[in-house]
């Protein structure tokens, strides 16, 4: 068997447009802010010990976001038939919860959409041909020779989906998601996230490609009036205007990303948990022969661990292992490779030959590692 894993972090998307970096999303979201919201933002960076940081707004996001979740449950409790009751027993004061939610979901909704409308207006498959082309060569042609590949996405954009529309056609992967209708009040397909109904599909020659949004996407949404998470096609979000309609409250729907902090926390969550459970299992399997990790930073605690998994269920990963970075400066490069070998810790360090600096482009072939033989137990007494 020749399977090969793919973990694809931001770092691919912004060697596609400097539009999807952190700061430059995060920028565009503080300086759209008015002062009120501004001043409140920089008083909670602030609190937490620190200055806004266009860098990594994500720290001091997680405060907002896990402040929004806090009061979504409490306000729930409140207006259960036992948070009354708790009112009227402890002759406590209804807190009118709603409207510190209404306030803080402004802000987080503003800065999600913020997010999405960017980045999703920045993947054009006339600007992936021109600045991407060898990597997509490369990319397209593993999968091609490949048994299986299974593509791990860190990013929140639709460029590892469109590569794989474009250049290797829908009918051969599948992101567990299958047709069911129009969404609700509206004109557009969906497709909800069913694992167990794609079964069938695995048992196709064609479709050996499988994709794990480990932090959601952008086009993956939760329905909470169903239960359900599903996904809407790039032109109907577009076109529709879905992100607007989410943050002017129209539609039912939240998008499924995992964003801001405690994303190890977060990705036991529903519809995340299958996607990661599904990863961890082929890493402690051993099964990936090749493993290429690109444009990821090995900040986030999960991710690192799936990485240790597969480093610790085969025989000489070095010669699968491949990681993927675009820092031109030895002083990074060094720092950033010291990084990595805190995080996935080996008896004898990741080696040199492991790394490739010169950005996607670049990116090699290894010969490949082998599954590490299964120890017998002997059962006898």
């Amino acid at each position: 068997m020749n399977e090969i894993a793919f973990l694809i972090g931001n770092g691919l998307s912004i060697a596609l447009s400097e539009s999807f970096s952190l700061r430059t999303v995060t920028k565009e979201f503080i300086d759209s802010l008015d002062g009120q919201d501004k001043e409140f933002l920089s008083e909670l960076a602030k609190y937490n010990g620190t200055e806004m940081n266009f860098d990594d707004f994500e720290s001091n996001f997680s405060d907002l976001e896990a402040s929004l979740s806090s009061l979504k449950r409490y306000r729930n409790f409140i207006n259960s038939k036992v948070g009354g009751h708790f009112l009227k027993k402890y002759n406590l004061e209804d807190p009118r919860l709603e409207e510190h939610e209404t306030v803080i979901d402004k802000l987080y909704m503003g800065y999600v959409s913020k997010i999405l409308t960017l980045i999703h207006g920045n993947v054009r498959v006339l600007h992936i041909k021109k600045k991407l082309t060898p990597f997509v060569k490369f990319f397209i042609g593993k999968i091609k020779g490949s048994s299986r590949t299974y593509i791990l996405t860190l990013n929140y954009d639709l460029l590892v989906e469109t590569i794989l529309l474009e250049f290797l056609g829908r009918a051969h992967f599948t992101d567990f998601c299958c047709p069911s209708g129009k969404l609700s009040g509206m004109d557009i397909e969906k497709f909800d996230f069913n694992p167990q109904r794609n079964r069938d599909m695995f048992e196709s020659e064609d479709i050996k490609t499988e994709l794990f949004h480990l932090h959601g996407s952008l086009s993956l949404f939760y329905d909470y009036n169903r239960n359900r998470a599903l996904k809407l096609k790039s032109s109907d979000i577009e076109g529709e205007n879905i992100y607007d309609k989410i943050k002017e409250g129209g539609i039912p729907l939240i998008p499924a990303i995992i964003i801001g902090g405690g994303k190890s926390e977060k990705i036991v969550e529903y519809p995340f948990d299958f996607y990661y459970r599904s990863a961890k299992d082929l890493c402690d399997a051993g099964r990936p022969k090749e493993f290429y990790v690109i444009g990821y930073s090995f900040r986030d605690d999960h991710v690192n661990d799936l990485i240790k998994r597969w480093t610790e269920n085969v025989n000489s990963y070095e010669n699968g292992l491949r990681i993927i970075d675009y820092r031109t400066d030895q002083e990074e490069q060094e720092a950033f490779k010291k990084r990595v070998r805190s995080q996935i810790r080996k008896r004898r360090k990741i080696p040199d030959e492991c790394f490739i600096f010169d950005g996607v482009n670049g990116i090699v072939s290894r010969p490949g590692a082998k599954i590490k033989p299964k120890k017998v137990v002997d059962k006898t007494f």
